[in-house]
């Protein structure tokens, strides 16, 4: 056996750093083609099922879910049920190795789970956090189809320590699509390779732009 049969396999995008313009919305964020996100399905070597969609205001981020493949199950382990997980680093510090203050981890249901459809499941690993914001104060609406469904989400910028988007016009950022009985679908970074919960700076960019 040689030193290479020990390697994992890598994919394409841990070789560059994968980001994405994130543009400005006056309100609400609108399925259209401005605001949707790249897919990086194809890089990861795994089956793209949702569109993603996703702006900015000093207020608040915005995104919108279209997952077109039916809603199933809710599973106790989210991650093996229908689940969006949303990953954010308000400064973007792709030099810092663990999760810190300015790092969040949401997580986001088609139906009501304990009376909310989404919250924030954020895990520090040292003295260096910010409180977890109140579920109530996520605004969320689902819509279901036979066949498919959509999420679309606003986190208030009081939700995102950190969050300065006229001085820090970048932040890191991935999602995970969870699906019950089949694998997900991420952004930038693939959790068959990393634990993404525990690695920010593996995550993607979104670039703010300005009116």
């Amino acid at each position: 056996m040689s030193f290479f049969d020990d390697l994992p396999a890598f994919s394409p995008v841990q070789f560059f750093g994968v980001s994405s313009d994130c543009f400005y919305i006056r309100d609400r964020l609108k399925p259209e083609k401005e605001y949707l996100l790249p897919s990086t399905s194809d890089l990861l070597g795994e089956s793209s099922f949702c569109d993603v969609y996703v702006g900015w205001n000093v207020e608040k981020i915005a995104f919108h879910f279209e997952v077109n493949v039916p809603f199933q199950k809710i599973m106790d382990d989210f991650r093996k049920g229908d689940s969006i997980e949303i990953f954010l680093d308000t400064r973007d510090l792709k030099t810092k190795g663990v999760i810190s203050k300015f790092c969040h981890h949401f997580v986001f249901f088609p139906v009501l789970v304990q009376n909310f459809y989404g919250r924030e499941v954020t895990r520090f690993r040292s003295d260096d956090m910010h409180p977890l914001c109140h579920p109530e104060d996520l605004v969320v609406i689902p819509h279901m189809n036979e066949d498919s469904y959509s999420l679309s989400i606003e986190i208030p910028s009081h939700c995102l320590y950190g969050y300065d988007p006229l001085s820090f016009s970048r932040i890191g950022f991935t999602y995970r699509v969870n699906r019950f009985g089949a694998l997900p679908q991420h952004f930038a970074v693939s959790s068959e390779e990393y634990v993404i919960e525990q690695h920010p700076a593996a995550w993607g960019t979104l670039k703010l732009q300005k009116e």
